[in-house]
């Protein structure tokens, strides 16, 4: 196959001019890309047209809202060095943990200097840790960082109602605390103390280094 249509494709959530990464999900798709040494290349999408995307490429939402609608959101893994399971050309992958595994499956290899994303036998334990990571962001993260996310601006009020729609308020001013309010500052406190408490307790099992196994990742 030829180099350039091997290259594995992320679709990513455009940001407003200069385009960069700034959605959480695709950042860890992307970090696991980056950690094991995996070329690729990005397709940018604007907020309002990822669900279309998806649609376009036959993948279904992977996630719920609460009144239970499908919530249609990146990333999206194109590899085209793999087949599907339909024995199609190329493997087209929709949630950020099951491309992790797609890449610690297909794409690591120690010896070639592409390090394994997971130790052995503890994917159950990641899944479980990544369905909590979701839940904290989601729940707590996303109050705080939702309204000051920077938006195309070409789309940008599609991408605010969209926003105040999936969070059930009627005007995307409500979801706006303001930096150095009261209010802020407790939820912020919250925040830190759900990451402490919560997922930062998960790891704390050995002195000699910040992951689970100790300075093993």
């Amino acid at each position: 196959m030829d180099a350039q249509k091997s290259i594995i494709t992320l679709y990513d959530i455009a940001s407003g001019p200069p385009v960069r990464p700034f959605a959480p999900s695709p950042w860890k798709a992307r970090y696991a890309l980056n950690f094991t040494n995996t070329p690729y290349r990005t397709t940018w999408v604007s907020l309002p047209d990822v669900a279309a995307t998806r649609e376009k490429l036959g993948i279904p939402a992977c996630r719920k809202h609460a009144d239970g609608t499908d919530f249609s959101t990146f990333p999206i893994l194109y590899d085209p060095t793999t087949t599907s399971s339909t024995q199609q050309e190329g493997t087209f992958v929709g949630d950020s943990f099951d491309i992790a595994v797609h890449l610690h499956n297909k794409h690591s290899s120690p010896d070639g200097g592409r390090p394994p994303l997971f130790p052995p036998n503890s994917l159950a334990l990641h899944r479980t840790f990544n369905d909590h990571v979701d839940a904290l962001f989601t729940f707590k993260g996303s109050q705080l960082a939702g309204y000051y996310m920077p938006f195309d601006p070409a789309t940008a009020e599609a991408s605010r109602a969209e926003f105040a729609r999936r969070a059930g308020v009627s005007r995307w001013e409500d979801l706006e605390i303001p930096l150095g309010s009261e209010e802020r500052k407790k939820k912020v406190a919250a925040f830190e103390a759900a990451l402490g408490s919560g997922l930062a307790g998960w790891f704390v099992r050995r002195d000699e280094g910040p992951f689970l196994e100790g300075r093993t990742p």
